[in-house]
């Protein structure tokens, strides 16, 4: 049976992004609708066999959701398919129909330029020659891909299909630092729409500190209202609880306290200067304790309601999880509230079948970033950005629309 376009509903459309091997969430009409906030139109395509499915159903083959940005003054607009299309890439039937199907969707609206950046993996042998077989190039990154490029092909993802192998894969140093989480009075929490204040507050803490720009409060709570009913969105936060991490830094000094007797009394039968530098250093770490307790004890006067110390995004599509945003105080990072938030969110994220943590992007010039790398990461390379030229224009109205299309 030979295929066709097929009008899905949104519904439809999402669940055959979520449920193919290479869906993402930026292919899904929610994307679609948080990016209108930032000025995009989009559309949905999807092609198949009409009535060759289950109980009669239009069997879906292909689809993918594109956005347009319309460039000042000249009548053309720039089609995107983020991590588009949704297709198996060695079924040529389908890649040939969906792909005129796009194209004749971005013509009627006014699409000059087509990029795709699928989320498949650049060592699939179909997807290049699938690609470049039909009049596509990859975009040069130049020299800054991630100010080149929609989203960077070079990823960090965790497997969290199996989380006691990966606790017991984790460094011992991170391990330490989920424990001392656990153990600092840190609260996990999470929080719905009335709490994304509290998050938008952090990322301006954050943007501050690292300098760079962050997204208004409005795009969150779009993000969150265009995810949240179906149960796609985690916004999570940590709390410092002030009274409990005074208790916690006072048992701290009891047990001390209680190593520190032993020690003076091995000291005393058996003198040596690493006896004594033991005797030193518990002493020192009492005294510091102590003095926890009496700041986080002055604190929760202040904060009788505790203190946000850190926040996340974190955006499901079936079984694939991303980290989309993360913020933290300047105050108390030593407590380590960003490892409780991360290992909290994976663990809940398992519990619902999602099987994969993507950190997000990286950028080989500079390496992986350290905290990223703590959650025994596999760096993965997707086949990259690709464009194919939709119209006969001129070299200067193409790269007219490519300098707006990379100021999105």
């Amino acid at each position: 049976m030979a295929l066709s376009a097929l009008s899905l509903t949104e519904r439809e459309h999402d669940d055959f992004v979520r449920d193919h091997p290479n869906g993402h969430l930026m292919q899904t009409t929610p994307w679609g609708k948080e990016k209108e906030h930032t000025g995009w139109t989009w559309r949905t395509v999807a092609v198949g066999r009409k009535g060759a499915g289950p109980d009669g159903a239009d069997e879906v083959t292909g689809a993918a959701l594109i956005l347009f940005r319309r460039t000042p003054v000249v009548p053309m607009a720039l089609a995107y398919c983020p991590r588009g299309f949704v297709v198996d890439w060695s079924d040529a039937e389908s890649v040939d129909a969906l792909l005129a199907e796009v194209t004749k969707v971005a013509k009627e609206n006014r699409g000059v330029l087509l990029r795709i950046d699928p989320a498949v993996r650049i060592d699939n042998p179909d997807i290049r020659p699938a690609l470049e077989s039909r009049g596509f190039t990859r975009t040069d990154p130049g020299d800054d891909a991630a100010k080149t490029l929609a989203q960077p092909a070079l990823r960090m993802v965790t497997d969290i299909s199996d989380l006691e192998a990966l606790h017991k894969d984790l460094t011992q140093g991170t391990r330490q630092s989920i424990r001392k989480a656990e153990k600092s009075g840190l609260v996990y929490e999470s929080v719905g729409r009335d709490k994304i204040p509290a998050f938008h507050e952090l990322m301006r803490v954050t943007g501050e500190r690292d300098g760079f720009g962050i997204r208004s409060l409005e795009y969150f709570t779009t993000l969150y209202d265009v995810l949240s009913p179906t149960d796609d969105i985690v916004i999570s936060l940590v709390k410092l609880d002030h009274g409990a991490a005074a208790e916690a830094a006072r048992t701290k000094v009891e047990d001390l306290r209680g190593q520190l007797e032993k020690a003076a009394a091995k000291r005393e039968k058996y003198p040596s200067e690493k006896a004594d530098r033991q005797v030193a250093g518990l002493e020192e770490s009492i005294a510091k304790n102590e003095a926890s307790a009496a700041e986080f004890a002055a604190a929760h006067e202040q904060h009788p309601d505790g203190q946000y110390l850190a926040g996340s995004v974190f955006a499901t599509c079936g079984t694939r999880g991303s980290y989309l945003y993360a913020a933290s105080s300047d105050e108390h990072r030593n407590l380590r509230p960003n490892y409780l938030m991360v290992w909290r969110i994976m663990q809940d994220a398992a519990a619902k079948g999602v099987t994969t943590f993507d950190f997000g992007g990286i950028d080989a010039s500079e390496g992986l970033e350290e905290f990223k790398r703590q959650w025994n990461p596999e760096r993965r390379e997707y086949a990259g950005e690709f464009t194919k030229q939709l119209r006969p224009l001129s070299g200067r109205l193409i790269d007219l629309a490519v300098r707006v299309y990379k100021r999105r």
